[in-house]
């Protein structure tokens, strides 16, 4: 993995890791004005990314141990038994990954493309930069022939930047995170990956399918989860001052079959009235008045790779775990 510009920061050799960007500023990621217009419409929402503080990072790692919660282990089922086919299908390529998280199935692709391809380029993009320092730390104590690029920013920026990576290259989205996204978040993500690769890069997406909704509620039911669901509030209280009392919400997640995804709520136990003081904003919540806190699109694989197709994207393969309710896609851009 190279880059047209030498004057930038150019991506380690040796086993050695670096790491570019600025910490993405709290108050580009949480927008208190779209916090208020969230919570001002009916029906009320807010952001997911308010899952994402300290507390709820280690609620996360908890909920992928939960027996109801498969996505987890099979989406890395799936990967340890198909890694080393997708190297073979895309040939050498460098990795580029959105989102590393603890790299724990980041590990297993790059051990299929080493073991392929010898020496392999990796790079990451993530807001956080201890997050990527301690997925490098994970990675190269485990993976030898690599280089590792982490790369501070939104997906939008750090996608901006690959932009400069000269080779073939296979970007990829894992861990269904696309599926937590609403229509004009995914459209931007794919117009941007798009605009990041080249005719005949890959893209690998990671994406629950729809299934029956016994199995999809229990995964989202249990009782990390509804612990992970409340600490959105608390968040809210300690990064707004907000006084929302937890014991005055409850957790509600249901499968909406006619949206094809799962839905998490806050529904409110008893009329109530909620500051959020540092915003200077109040507002009235009726008695079994729901805040949505995050969608979990469930997909059907055809229909999934049809949209797609509409930003360039054709299918290539698939692969799925023999109980049929995850699936592995890989997509390769197009000549326009």
């Amino acid at each position: 993995m190279t880059r047209h510009h030498p004057g930038t920061a150019a991506v380690a050799t040796g086993n050695k890791y670096e790491i570019i960007g600025a910490d993405v500023p709290d108050e580009t990621l949480f927008k208190g004005d779209l916090l208020v217009a969230s919570l001002s419409e009916l029906p009320r929402s807010v952001n997911p990314i308010y899952y994402y503080d300290d507390t709820g990072s280690l609620l996360f790692e908890r909920l992928c141990n939960e027996e109801t919660y498969y996505l987890f282990r099979t989406e890395r089922g799936i990967l340890a038994e198909y890694a080393k086919t997708i190297a073979g299908i895309t040939g050498p390529v460098s990795l580029i990954e959105l989102g590393s998280g603890n790299a724990e199935k980041t590990t297993l692709l790059i051990d299929a493309y080493a073991g392929s391809h010898g020496l392999t380029s990796y790079a990451a993009v993530d807001i956080n930069r201890s997050i990527l320092e301690r997925a490098a730390e994970n990675i190269l104590s485990v993976s030898s022939d690599l280089n590792f690029l982490g790369i501070v920013g939104t997906y939008q920026t750090g996608l901006a930047e690959i932009k400069s990576l000269v080779g073939p290259k296979l970007l990829f989205c894992l861990g269904s995170t696309i599926g937590n996204m609403h229509d004009d978040e995914l459209d931007n993500l794919l117009l941007s990956a798009r605009s990041a690769l080249a005719p005949g890069d890959y893209f690998l997406v990671g994406i629950d399918l729809d299934k029956e909704t016994k199995i999809l509620e229990a995964a989202y039911n249990n009782q990390t989860a509804i612990l992970t669901n409340l600490c959105v509030l608390e968040h809210l209280n300690w990064r707004f001052g907000a006084d929302f009392d937890l014991f005055q919400f409850r957790h509600v997640a249901f499968h909406n079959k006619s949206l094809y995804r799962m839905e998490s709520h806050l529904e409110a136990m008893q009329d109530q009235v909620i500051n959020i003081n540092k915003l200077e904003f109040s507002f009235q919540i009726k008695k079994g008045e729901l805040i949505r806190t995050e969608i979990m699109r469930k997909v059907e694989i055809n229909a999934f790779s049809e949209m797609l197709g509409g930003y360039g994207f054709r299918q290539v393969e698939y692969w799925t775990d023999p109980g049929k309710r995850y699936a592995v896609i890989l997509f390769k851009l197009r000549e326009s």
